[in-house]
Order: C-alpha cells, then sequence, then structure tokens
C-alpha cells in the first residue's frame, strides 16, 4: 500500500460506529468491521472472495494441524 492509498482507518471505524445504531451489539460492529476489511475492487464495491482448490484447502490444514501438535510439545 503507498502512501497515496493509505486509510485512515480510525476514521473509517469512527464513521462505521456513527451509522450503526445505539443498541448495536459488538458482533455488529465486528460484522462491520470484517465489511471494512474485505478487498475492493477498483469500483469500491466488494471483491469476490477467492475459492481455493480442494487440495489446497487440504495442504494448508494439514500444515496448521502440524503446527498446532508441535506446540503441545
Amino acid at each position: 500500500m503507498s502512501d497515496g492509498d493509505r486509510v485512515d482507518v480510525k476514521a473509517e471505524v469512527r464513521a462505521l460506529l456513527d451509522r450503526l445504531p445505539d443498541d448495536c451489539s459488538y458482533a455488529d460492529v465486528q460484522r462491520g468491521i470484517a465489511v471494512l476489511m474485505w478487498p475492493k475492487q477498483g469500483d469500491g464495491s466488494l471483491a469476490p472472495p477467492r475459492r481455493l482448490e480442494p487440495e489446497e484447502v487440504k495442504r494448508r490444514l494439514r500444515e496448521w494441524l502440524k503446527s498446532e501438535s508441535e506446540k503441545d510439545r
């Protein structure tokens, strides 16, 4: 991210909080932040999720399980 692309995160979160109702939940705030963080397309709309091939999911899961089992040692 270049300096020209830098986002004022605090300002975006403050604006999000201003848009939410006074009785919002932590889950509402969390969802709002997730949307702010989601990758955007050139026109500002949300980019579609990137799909992983099943073999890549299996590889990542094996890697994660291995790293978790090493923590127990």
